[in-house]
């Protein structure tokens, strides 16, 4: 992929403070209008960690109202999504459609370049993968406002670490997520592609340093629904330990 085509990926990749639109939280499963996974709530996190395999796009082109639509869908790690406006720590991948052509990329979060920049998402490893890919991820809080995000690919043999300054995170929360992010051109959400389940693996969180999985920390679920609250993704139930679930589409 050349810097041109970067650059274009960067500007369609927002899944930064325009993110969260809450239809309840007063249920065990939560709502949004663009996030689905489990998230836990807890005060003092200090580490969040997983592993996934970067979906494929099938189909490239969808058009409404005559105009054509971005396809694309994330899939990340981070802290303090659930705080509105907390500045979320995050790392994860992307599969997205360009003119046509489906590629693939991973990307971390720098907040401290400033969100809704067009450099706020930096791609993280290759500028291309492959969908098939195999990526494991953390984000661990080192002290004195220090985050540290890794991410790696083993397919190609790649990894990256990067270490954000965050003052005064609230660090209250950690996500697992499969999100329909928003193209910063536009201001809309992206069209979710057809998609095969999900799995995220190797879940772990820690809450002041001490570790646990998903259901240690009294995980809840998040569904994904339209703007008439039809559930449109939604993660299943966890494993047995706790550390791992799919996110699919309904029906």
């Amino acid at each position: 992929m050349n810097s041109h085509l970067v650059r274009k990926a960067l500007l369609l990749l927002v899944v930064s403070l325009l993110f969260l639109v809450w239809v309840s939280k007063a249920n065990a499963a939560l709502s949004s209008t663009n996030w689905s996974g489990y998230i836990i709530a807890a005060n003092g996190v200090t580490a969040v960690s997983a592993s996934w395999v970067i979906p494929p796009v099938s189909s490239c082109v969808s058009t409404v109202g005559g105009t054509e639509v971005t396809q694309g869908i994330s899939v990340w790690i981070g802290f303090d999504g659930w705080y509105n406006n907390a500045i979320p720590e995050q790392i994860g991948s992307t599969s997205e459609c360009y003119n046509g052509t489906p590629f693939y990329y991973t990307w971390e979060e720098d907040p401290t370049i400033g969100v809704g920049t067009t450099s706020h998402s930096m791609i993280a490893l290759r500028e291309e993968l492959s969908a098939g890919d195999h990526i494991t991820a953390s984000i661990e809080y080192q002290g004195n406002n220090h985050f540290q995000l890794k991410i790696a690919d083993s397919d190609v043999s790649d990894s990256r670490t990067f270490t954000v300054i965050v003052s005064n995170a609230p660090r209250g929360s950690a996500e697992w997520i499969v999100e329909a992010f928003t193209n910063i051109n536009t201001q809309g959400q992206v069209t979710l592609p057809t998609f095969r389940p999900i799995t995220f693996n190797d879940c772990a969180a820690s809450v002041n340093n001490a570790a646990g999985s998903i259901t240690h920390y009294s995980g809840q679920p998040i569904n994904m629904v339209d703007n008439n609250g039809n559930i449109l993704v939604s993660p299943e139930n966890l494993n047995q330990a706790g550390n791992s679930f799919q996110v699919a589409e309904v029906g």
